[in-house]
């Protein structure tokens, strides 16, 4: 699956009902030349959306990806797509890195001793990239070009000793943030998450207890 291109169509409706994501990922690769004269308000007038976003061409970054789409094909002005997911009303519109949480189906793993690329939050929790967009190439330097990443915020390439696995239900939203680039990352399961945010943690802790033994030690002098 890593570097297998594909495209997604996001049905923005009203009423707060959020967007609808169909993606061409479980039956074929997308079409270049369809997505390129892809009709988007033929497309919305027909299914009844206030609007539709394209979002690709990407490429899967993982190894390994199932996607629980839709039974229902959808023709999508001649290319077949899924039903694959919904986004909170309101996502489509926020801004880079903030982080939101869509509900679908998936199983994902990026093998051991391969490349990925991740976002570090400044609480310390890693989100992976899901689908790229930019060249291949500029991966493993992306960071330098980011112009507005926030404070704290670090881009890095991690090459996992063990796959690292997802198993995303729509019981559990997985959060979720974009990057300038219209990347999509989510977050990096709750073990090394925890293990971010305990690193944190223990910083700010040991950097307390400095204060208050110098503390101690200046009044003592005095």
């Amino acid at each position: 699956s890593r570097d297998y291109i594909y495209c997604e169509l996001v049905f923005n409706y009203a009423g707060g009902c959020g967007g609808d994501i169909y993606s061409t990922s479980p039956l074929a690769p997308c079409d270049v030349t369809w997505w390129n004269n892809l009709d988007v308000e033929a497309l919305a007038a027909e299914f009844g959306a206030e609007s539709v976003t394209k979002n690709g061409p990407q490429y899967w970054s993982m190894d390994t990806v199932k996607v629980k789409g839709s039974q229902e094909v959808f023709d999508m002005a001649g290319a077949d797509m899924n039903f694959g997911a919904n986004l909170p009303p309101g996502t489509m519109g926020s801004s880079a890195y903030t982080v939101f949480y869509p509900t679908k189906t998936q199983f994902l793993i990026w093998k051991a001793g391969l490349p990925t690329y991740r976002l570090t939050d400044a609480d310390g929790y890693q989100y992976v990239v899901q689908g790229y967009k930019v060249d291949k190439s500029d991966l493993a330097t992306l960071g330098d070009q980011f112009q507005s990443l926030p404070e704290d915020w670090s881009y890095s390439v991690v090459t996992p000793d063990e796959d690292l696995v997802f198993n995303l239900t729509p019981d559990a939203p997985i959060p979720s943030v974009q990057d300038e680039f219209d990347q999509i990352y989510i977050r990096v399961p709750s073990d090394d998450t925890t293990s971010a945010a305990n690193s944190n943690t223990v910083r700010l802790l040991y950097t307390v207890v400095l204060h208050v033994i110098f503390f101690g030690m200046v009044v003592r002098v005095i």
